[in-house]
């Protein structure tokens, strides 16, 4: 990557100067200094509580769609590379589990059906990075979720559709989980899943309620809705998404908004205001990294 701008990037909070190590330079560094980031702290103080952390999920108040909840608080810390050890979250994670029955799914509070995997994999995916990815539950679940495949992919709303019928976010949202696992990133059975996400973006249409429009396009984060940013974060672990020319027209949308090399939220929140993918106004490290990481594994696959 251009020096300039990595050296842009590790002149950030210790929290993204320990994603910048860990996961672009290949380094080890320490997750102590990322613990003393008073806004790392908070989220993590969340992720504890009952108003919006893991243990609030059973009363139904945290749904998926939330910002600054359970959800995308656990997926923002994953995101940097911290473990659940790393965070004191050990007691959290046994909560997200005690929703799995015996079949390895999860039902989600308020009543939401074991078979909407595209909530449970947020969560799920989330574990298996910060160091569950072993953990019997975690298999157990991804059985459940291959068993209930169709030829097009996922879709929570009737598995009973025709061949081919997918709900994209299902898609997005489990491919994210599968591609933390060799023995999936090229595993032709996920085809049909990727092929969804890549056909969606070149045929322009509407899937499910699902549009590749503007506000799919926007540079924003966490991607709480469908957008560009994760889809091409999650493909991005697939070699045979790289290899389609569908992948290609995705990544240059994004490329084309670089600013010498750097990249702005195209979306700001009231929310998460303490970094600065909340804000517009000057480019975002955040969402800059992301972008190399994408790139990162681009090379990586197109080297090997």
């Amino acid at each position: 990557m251009d020096k300039k701008v990595l050296n842009w990037l590790l002149e950030g909070p210790t929290w993204l100067k320990y994603a910048v190590g860990l996961q672009l330079l290949d380094q080890k560094p320490e997750a102590d200094t990322v613990l003393q980031d008073k806004a790392i702290r908070k989220i993590i103080s969340r992720l504890k509580g009952n108003d919006a952390g893991i243990p609030a999920i059973k009363s139904g108040k945290v749904h998926y769609t939330d910002k600054e909840k359970a959800y995308w608080d656990l997926f923002f810390l994953a995101d940097i590379g911290l473990t659940v050890t790393d965070a004191g979250l050990e007691a959290e994670a046994e909560e997200i589990f005690r929703f799995q029955s015996h079949d390895g799914t999860l039902t989600m509070p308020p009543n939401v059906q074991d078979n909407y995997f595209c909530m449970s994999a947020i969560l799920i995916a989330s574990l298996a990075k910060m160091g569950y990815r072993d953990d019997p539950r975690v298999i157990k679940y991804i059985r459940a979720v291959m068993n209930d495949q169709m030829p097009g992919g996922w879709d929570c709303y009737d598995n009973s559709y025709g061949v081919g019928d997918s709900c994209p976010m299902d898609n997005m949202n489990i491919l994210m989980l599968l591609g933390q696992y060799l023995d999936y990133r090229s595993n032709p059975k996920l085809y049909g899943a990727i092929d969804n996400l890549l056909m969606h973006w070149q045929e322009r249409t509407h899937l499910y309620g699902f549009g590749v429009g503007k506000r799919f396009r926007s540079l924003q984060y966490p991607a709480v809705k469908y957008g560009i940013l994760r889809v091409l974060d999650v493909l991005s672990l697939f070699p045979y998404a790289i290899k389609s020319p569908a992948f290609q027209s995705m990544i240059d949308c994004v490329y084309a908004k670089a600013v010498g090399g750097c990249y702005f939220a195209e979306s700001g929140d009231i929310v998460y205001t303490d970094f600065d993918f909340s804000q517009t106004r000057e480019p975002s490290r955040w969402i800059t990294f992301l972008v190399n990481r994408i790139d990162k594994r681009i090379e990586s696959i197109q080297s090997g």
